[in-house]
């Protein structure tokens, strides 16, 4: 898989972890946006664990195949 395909599957998951983190920050962790926060965040983590290994493959992959 290219590169650039990576990214675009890997994106949204990092965005959406990333928003879970910043209501995380700034919630009261007793409310249900931070329960539901804190979810969306180990959904994103769950999909972005094993997609990393596929992202730093695809960066492996690119970097080789680049003249020097």
């Amino acid at each position: 898989m290219s590169l650039k395909r990576h990214i675009a599957d890997y994106l949204p998951y990092l965005e959406q972890a990333q928003n879970a983190i910043k209501i995380l920050e700034s919630t009261d962790p007793d409310s249900e946006e931070f329960s539901q926060a804190l979810a969306n965040l180990q959904v994103a983590a769950t999909v972005l664990e094993p997609a990393s290994q596929g992202m730093l493959l695809a960066i492996e992959g690119f970097t080789e195949s680049r003249p020097e």
